[in-house]
């Protein structure tokens, strides 16, 4: 997945994110998302809340500094266990879902937009993290990618992990393997639509 998401709602989205997570709040939204800007996520113990905090992982350890060396705004799944960076979130707690509207590819440099043809929200598997600095706590966090499906081979080798509704208390609190195999299984060939995008 390239570095842009959007997250611009329409009325049914705002109706759908509503009825699934029982937020009726004002949800920050961006026509284009780019890493280290503010993206929103969500998060779950007994009720779901929504946060917001800096696109790009800052894991436990390590400052804002250091983090702008590295790439932390996506993680792979296949290795997200193992990662000095991404591993922690991972097992103690960390896992969050990030709200889409689309992402953004630019397969032959063209740039394309992919959403749900059905106006519906996108529900990405993430992690996040909690930093407290000298100005106060700084929240961060990351998508989980995965291989594409098979529509999507010829857009990008890589996409976000998508889940459906039904997948996201296995992906938030299920055992590490659990995890992970819901994160790459949940979406399913043919619920996407790719489009030109200015």
């Amino acid at each position: 997945m390239c570095g842009r998401m959007e997250f611009t709602l329409s009325e049914r989205m705002h109706r759908a994110l509503r009825d699934t997570f029982q937020i009726d709040a004002a949800w920050p939204e961006q026509s284009e998302v780019r890493p280290t800007d503010q993206a929103a996520f969500l998060t779950r113990t007994d009720t779901w809340t929504l946060k917001t905090g800096r696109w790009g992982l800052v894991p436990p350890g390590m400052d804002l500094q250091a983090a702008k060396k590295y790439a932390t705004f996506n993680a792979r799944i296949e290795t997200v266990e193992r990662s000095k960076v991404f591993k922690e979130a991972f097992k103690a707690g960390g896992r969050c879902v990030l709200p889409l509207s689309a992402f953004f590819e630019w397969p032959n440099k063209s740039k394309v937009r992919i959403a749900r043809p059905d106006d519906r929200p996108l529900l990405a598997a993430g992690l996040w993290s909690r930093q407290e600095t000298e100005d106060g706590s700084l929240l961060s966090c990351t998508v989980i990618t995965r291989p594409p499906t098979e529509d999507l081979t010829k857009v990008h080798d890589r996409m976000p992990a998508l889940l459906l509704t039904q997948d996201l208390d296995a992906w938030l609190h299920g055992p590490p393997a659990d995890a992970k195999a819901i994160a790459q299984s949940s979406w399913r060939p043919g619920l996407l639509r790719t489009q030109p995008a200015s």
